[in-house]
């Protein structure tokens, strides 16, 4: 067992030959059964997860998400069923338990770590494994003496192979679940070259040879750890859009029985019908309908609205949304797995499936690549021993030289490396990249697509300015204001530095604030309240004092100061700007028009996801800018994505680009559509080195023109080329 899974299997939950039967949930005649899989990392592991459980009879649907290694189970028949299906995916090489969003984000924590001493040790190793072998090498030339020259061989023995052999772990593991279960991978060659590296070695040191490779293993384990490191980072990056919504959705809920006693339950085991009560401040855990009570709701997340909602009984809320300063009895209409939340998290794992297809080819060629190395090795093994020209030893070490030399550290390198430069460049202005290949699609957009609230405009209500206004009205609306967390209570106290009134305000949810001044009882709250009469504009509220006329104050979620200058710039560049918001129809038109693009208002997030794969469709590349939840799976579906660090956490954890602050001049300049085209340009150079290595030097391995030691050298100077080569990226780029 590997050390991860043994990590793994550390934990509070169920180990994996225990029965999962308690975690299986039936739904209208159907059993379901979500299964952590650990050690699914590649197409063919879906492939062969999902053909592993497809034998069981009455199996209805079995889908495993790489991104979450989660496998969907759906059945018609007994509970049981699901601990057969589990023994299936363990008999076909991979470990489960029961899927559980805190596990998931646990075991990422520990294979991280696990990886980080991993490559850590390699490359402590692989450094004075070199540093004893420089002796070595030197002293072939300056006859050094043999008992000199076998002491420093056992030394860097003594260095690398308690590495390699502690080290290699992360791939061995993999390795030998696919050859018991009949399969292979990838990392049965890199398996097969390190420890037979590793045996010739000592059996080389043993008999006095002159030649041995254990520095060669070292070097070779760091470089594989270094891809390995990269490649986790960025499926990291795509797990953690799904962890937040997941997270969103395991929120506690507050049920009240029918006696009346409260009970603190798991939003997924409220069922509709349920009553549940809501206080100021909680998010609305499922769909429902208010049933008693009055409040204000934040729905800017949600919708893209950013005007508080007034509800009270009959009013329709959506799982996601905040409510404000009133205690609200709802009533469940759907479960947490029918919710609107839920429905933008499918989008989203929806979308981040589709824009994985980059990914899928990659494993493809692997798979691919694989059996060539394997059949590469096996002819040169045979034909030199059944030439007769070579003993048995040494045919096996051309064999090794094969899969050294064929192994793609270069082509694994060639992108990553630029990737790291490249965002390091843009880390130093601020801005964070999310994904592996974020520049080369960000190189290729011809279109953006801008969300309005929180993007183009400030994301919250600011007080529009009046000049007939009575400064005292305000001052005294202001200072009342200041005792209530209402969003536009807010707004108006943060438009004048002034203090709270004193005195008691009584605040009624859903309506305003009462203040008995020295004149009166003074109002301050929506147009019924202050005796104004129906004034349909929820973005207004009056102050009403005895024996005056109501003072109205009006809000507006303000455009920011730079959203022309960025729309200017767009223009410019030929990138055809549009705005595509769920906001009313009224806000971001009058937006629209102030920017002199075009724009569609009222668009959930299931037809923002529709207009951009449309795009897709019509052959566009777009760059999708937005900051909210109801964003997150347009996000995840946009040829390339940014949002920003003030913005909802699944919309940061979608974006492959998080911009600092609300700054839109960064846009355009800093995600620096030059660097991306440098970037590119650079990868498809490098792709071109790590090619040309390969077909070069394949042929002269296989002819045993190749040592291990030349082989590990050669791998070593391809990875560093591409390196040097990818340090050009952050340089030469005018910062605009």
């Amino acid at each position: 067992m590997t050390a991860l899974a043994a990590d793994l299997l550390s934990t509070d939950m169920p180990a994996e030959d225990g029965s999962v039967q308690g975690f299986v949930e039936q739904v209208d005649g159907e059993c379901r059964l979500n299964l952590l899989v650990e050690g699914a990392h590649c197409a063919a592991c879906i492939q062969a997860v999902e053909i592993a459980v497809a034998a069981e009879p009455g199996l209805v649907e079995a889908r495993l998400n790489l991104t979450l290694r989660r496998l969907s189970l759906r059945w018609r028949g007994d509970a049981s069923v699901g601990d057969a299906l589990a023994a299936r995916v363990k008999a076909a090489g991979y470990k489960t338990v029961p899927f559980d969003p805190a596990f998931l984000e646990n075991s990422d924590q520990q294979a991280w770590r696990h990886l980080l001493r991993s490559l850590a040790l390699a490359g402590f190793s692989s450094s004075n494994a070199m540093m004893l072998s420089i002796p070595v090498w030197v002293g072939f030339a300056t006859d050094m003496a043999e008992g000199t020259r076998l002491l420093l061989q056992a030394i860097s023995a003594l260095v690398a192979i308690p590495a390699v052999i502690l080290g290699g772990q992360v791939f061995y593991g993999s390795a030998w679940a696919a050859v018991r279960a009949g399969r292979t991978n990838i990392d049965v060659p890199i398996t097969l070259g390190l420890l037979l590296t590793l045996g010739i070695s000592m059996a080389e040191l043993l008999r006095g040879g002159a030649h041995v490779y254990f520095d060669s293993a070292a070097s070779l384990l760091f470089v594989l750890l270094l891809g390995r490191v990269l490649e986790f980072r960025v499926r990291a990056r795509a797990r953690h859009t799904m962890e937040q919504f997941l997270l969103l959705q395991s929120r506690g809920a507050t049920r009240v029985r029918d006696d009346g006693a409260l009970a603190h339950i798991r939003a997924a085991d409220v069922r509709p019908g349920m009553v549940l009560l809501v206080r100021p401040g909680d998010q609305v855990p499922v769909d429902g309908t208010v049933l008693t009570g009055q409040s204000d709701i934040d729905r800017a997340s949600v919708t893209g609205e950013p005007v508080p909602l007034p509800v009270g009984p009959g009013a329709a809320l959506l799982a996601g949304m905040i409510n404000g300063g009133g205690v609200l009895h709802l009533r469940a209409d759907r479960t947490m797995a029918d919710s609107h939340l839920a429905d933008m998290a499918r989008l989203v794992e929806a979308a981040e499936a589709r824009r994985g297809d980059l990914v899928a080819l990659a494993d493809r060629v692997a798979a691919i690549w694989t059996p060539i190395i394997h059949g590469c090795a096996l002819v040169t093994f045979l034909y030199w021993l059944l030439q007769g020209q070579a003993t048995a030893s040494d045919a096996l070490l051309y064999a090794v030289s094969v899969l050294i030399i064929a192994c793609p550290c270069a082509i694994g390198l060639a992108v990553p490396a630029v990737q790291v430069v490249s965002r390091g460049a843009l880390l130093r202005r601020g801005i964070l990249i999310r994904g592996g290949d974020v520049l080369e699609r960000l190189a290729n957009i011809d279109r953006v697509v801008l969300d309005k609230t929180g993007t183009l405009t400030v994301g919250r209500p600011c007080l529009v300015s009046d000049p007939r206004r009575d400064p005292a009205a305000l001052h005294l609306a202001a200072s009342i204001a200041a005792h209530s967390l209402h969003p536009l209570a807010r707004a108006l106290a943060a438009a004048v530095n002034v203090t709270p009134v004193a005195g008691s305000v009584r605040e009624v949810p859903g309506a305003g604030l009462e203040w008995a001044g020295p004149d009166g009882l003074v109002r301050l709250g929506s147009a019924a309240f202050c005796g104004v009469g129906a004034v349909p504009d929820a973005t207004s509220i009056f102050l009403a004092c005895p024996h005056l006329i109501p003072v109205a104050f009006q809000f507006a979620d303000q455009m920011r100061t730079d959203a022309p200058a960025l729309v200017s710039t767009l223009k410019g560049l030929g990138l055809a700007p549009s705005i595509l918001s769920g906001d009313a129809a009224g806000p971001v038109a009058e937006i629209a028009r102030t920017l002199d693009i075009p724009a569609t208002a009222t668009v959930s997030p299931a037809d923002k996801l529709a207009n951009l794969e449309a795009m897709r469709a019509q052959g566009h590349r777009v760059l999708m800018l937005g900051d909210g939840v109801n964003d997150a799976p347009a996000l995840a579906a946009a040829h390339v994505s940014a949002s920003f660090s003030h913005g909802a956490p699944v919309s940061q954890c979608a974006a492959d680009i998080v911009l600092p602050g609300g700054n839109l001049s960064l846009v355009p300049g800093t995600l620096a559509l030059a660097l991306a085209r440098r970037a590119l340009s650079l990868m498809r150079q490098n792709m071109v080195l790590a090619a040309l290595y390969n077909a070069a030097l394949i042929p002269l391995a296989m002819a045993g023109q190749v040592t291990p030691l030349a082989a590990a050298i050669a791998m070593s100077v391809s990875s560093l080329t591409v390196t040097l080569n990818a340090l050009r990226a952050g340089r030469g780029v005018a910062w605009t």
